[in-house]
């Protein structure tokens, strides 16, 4: 608790910040379920309009809270350095970053965790700094952020893949001359 108490403003800022995120994760994963369940009886039954509106509230949830975030982290980040944190490093040495390069090493983050690694397994990148791997805490902050992503775009992504098989089913069931069905066209 004491060590708590002697940080910086900035620091406890990241810590809420990075607790909200895994709160967010945690929601999303759990409610993910009902809503794909309204979803499902919105193919299954009736492609009704209400149940549509209700379905996309949470895709648009999920697409502010990545926005929200994002623009979160790279405030803390830009806190962070304002008080002295050197949490950006060029490859060899710790370095101070502006705005621009803080958002640029942000949207690295998100790519590398909506990409999946795949990123890291080529070794590419959009910002020209990275973190500074000597400060644990901020490479487990950065950790945090970076699933985030991670887990809000499988999310979308099985989603999306799962409704649109089922309306592929609902396609060869009804046949393609529904009237239901003539909203996806």
């Amino acid at each position: 608790m004491l060590a708590i108490l002697n940080t910086t403003p900035a620091v406890l800022v990241a810590i809420a910040i990075a607790f909200l995120m895994i709160a967010a994760s945690v929601f999303i994963i759990f409610y993910h379920d009902r809503k794909h369940e309204e979803l499902d009886q919105w193919v299954e039954f009736s492609f009704s309009r209400e149940t549509l509106r209700n379905a996309a509230m949470y895709y648009r949830f999920m697409a502010v809270s990545m926005l929200v975030f994002y623009v979160l982290f790279t405030i803390s980040c830009l806190l962070l350095q304002a008080e002295g944190h050197l949490i950006f490093s060029d490859g060899k040495e710790p370095i101070h970053a502006g705005p621009i390069a803080a958002s640029l090493f942000t949207i690295d983050l998100v790519l590398r965790g909506g990409f999946f690694d795949i990123m890291e397994h080529f070794d590419l990148g959009v910002s020209p700094i990275a973190m500074n791997r000597k400060l644990f805490w901020f490479v487990i902050y950065a950790f945090v952020f970076r699933m985030f992503y991670a887990v809000t775009l499988i999310k979308i992504l099985l989603s999306f893949v799962w409704i649109y098989g089922k309306i592929r089913m609902a396609r060869q069931t009804f046949g393609p001359n529904s009237s239901q069905l003539r909203l996806f066209e």
